[in-house]
This record gives structure tokens, sequence and C-alpha cells, in this order.
């Protein structure tokens, strides 16, 4: 058995210890059910909330199946479900730094790029199942709820919105080799991808360098088929940005004070 194998199955020891293969993918589950299901029965909740006051009227407008299904990765996933893999990684490089349990790898012959390595596969496993498993959850109320939508359009804008969810994972390790607070990488975390996603908002020809942008471009292709333009250079910068994140937290970690490196 090689050293990756035996630091992937203490990746898988610790999320069992820790419930994180539980609760991730069952709050993305409650993710994916919230936006059809919120969306359908909107008009019913505001009765029940007593309505509108005497003389005002709303229009709510008549959502497709396409619009809700890109509403679950805009208004949950991005929102809520960042949140969510920001905490559930925040702590997966510190921790072992506090206890001494990265010190003690690697005087086991082990590499800091194996250890980064074990930590970004078997956390990139669990997001990757639960984000998949939220989504279908989705498109499954989708479904019943509305009409029937493309797997194939669904499947694609999945695996270009999971670029940006591997971008978050790889950033938050690289913040973590950087600091020794958990409070201080989330809060850092936070503050840095959510500007990412805000800067969407003003749109313009750079957003090709972003990768938040990737989001946009999963929902076009969920809801016309086809990505907005340059597709292809925003995964490739993700996919640059992601290596530069690893190999910034292999570094930086090689050059710190480790009591036994």
């Amino acid at each position: 058995m090689n050293r990756f194998t035996v630091l992937m199955k203490k990746e898988w020891l610790d999320a069992k210890r820790s419930y994180k293969i539980l609760w991730l993918p069952v709050v993305f589950i409650f993710l994916g059910m919230l936006q059809p299901l919120s969306s359908f029965y909107l008009p019913e909740i505001l009765k029940v909330a007593g309505g509108l006051p005497d003389g005002m009227a709303i229009t709510l407008p008549e959502l497709t199946a396409d619009e809700v299904l890109a509403g679950v990765l805009t208004n949950q996933f991005d929102q809520m479900g960042l949140i969510v893999i920001v905490i559930a990684t925040m702590g997966i490089i510190v921790s072992d730094k506090t206890n001494g349990m990265l010190a003690f790898i690697l005087t086991r012959d082990t590499t800091l790029t194996e250890y980064l390595l074990s930590k970004l596969f078997g956390h990139a496993a669990m997001v990757a199942g639960s984000v998949f498993i939220g989504y279908l959850t989705a498109v499954f109320y989708t479904f019943y709820l509305y009409q029937a939508v493309s797997f194939a359009r669904v499947a694609a804008g999945l695996g270009v919105y999971y670029i940006w969810c591997l971008f978050m994972l790889t950033f938050v390790i690289a913040i973590g080799a950087l600091l020794l607070r958990t409070p201080a990488i989330a809060l850092l975390s936070f503050f840095v991808l959510i500007l990412l996603k805000t800067v969407t908002l003003l749109g313009g020809g750079f957003q090709i360098l972003n990768p938040a942008h990737l989001t946009n471009q999963a929902v076009s292709i969920i809801t016309s088929g086809s990505a907005s333009p340059h597709l292809l250079t925003t995964i490739i910068v993700t996919i640059l940005l992601i290596v530069f994140c690893f190999t910034f937290a292999t570094l930086y970690l090689s050059r710190k004070e480790l009591p036994s490196m």
C-alpha cells in the first residue's frame, strides 16, 4: 500500500468521524429541493402568509424548468453552497498544523505534494458527490413540478459549474496553508469568493478571467443549450489558478517552521 493510498484512507476516516460525508450531501440535497419548491409554491406561500395589502397586486413571473434549474446554481449553490464548502474545508490544513499531525506525517517519508493532493482529492470527491446529489434532487423536483429538461444540457452545465467548485476548494486550501486560525481562513475565503461572485454582476469582457463566471456559463448551457463566448478561456484560466493555489500552498508550507521537517 503506497503512501498516497494511506493518506486518502485517512481523509476518508476523518470525514466519517466528523460526519462530513453525511451532513455535506444532506445540505446540498436541501438546497437542491429548496429552489423548485419555493418557486412553484410561492403564490400559495404568499396566500398563507396573508397575501398583499388591499389595492396592491403583484404579478409573479412564470418560470420555466430551465430557469428553475439555473436558479439552483445562482441562488442556492453559489450562496449557501459556497458558505458550506468553505466551512467544510476551512480547517483541513490548520488542524493538522496545530495538533502536530502534519509534522508527524512528513516524518514518514511523505511529501507535501502527496499530503495536499490527498486533501484536495478527498474533499473534491465529497464536494462532487454532494453537488451531484443535490442537483439531481433539484432535477427530480423540477421535472415533477414543471417539465423535463435535456439531461445532456444539465450534465454539461453541472460539469462546468464543478470546475468553479474545484477552484473554491483549492483556494480555501491555499488560505489554510497561509493562516493559522480557522475564523480568519473562513473570513478571508468568504470575502474573496463572494467578491469574485459580485464582480460577475458588472459584466464586461474581463469576466472571462474570473473563475466565478463559470456559473454564468453553466446557466447559459442549461437554459439555452450553448455556452457564452470564451468558455474555454475561462476554464483554462480557472485551471491555471487552481494549479497556482496548489503550488502556493505546497511552497509556503515547505518554507514554514514545521517542527519535524
